[in-house]
């Protein structure tokens, strides 16, 4: 049985990447540093998914994390 928990725009499953927007629009995974999100472009909003859950951060520059947070500025974040 899948348990799903509600936070704002989002509806979240049982694993961190089971994250999506209650209004089905795409959603998109991204890092800043070791931290994981995952952002609704449409709705403007963003929601911390874990950390280190992933080794893909690793291989990213300073660059890229910036370039993500300043994705998502103006966005509303979710706890």
């Amino acid at each position: 049985m899948i348990r799903m928990t509600e936070a704002d725009n989002f509806v979240i499953g049982d694993f961190f990447a089971d994250v999506r927007c209650r209004f089905s629009h795409k959603t998109r995974l991204f890092n800043i540093g070791r931290g994981h999100f995952i952002a609704c472009d449409k709705c403007k909003t963003y929601i911390f998914v874990g950390s280190n859950l992933m080794n893909c951060w690793r291989q990213e520059s300073r660059d890229i994390w910036q370039s993500n947070y300043d994705s998502v500025k103006g966005y509303k974040f979710i706890r």
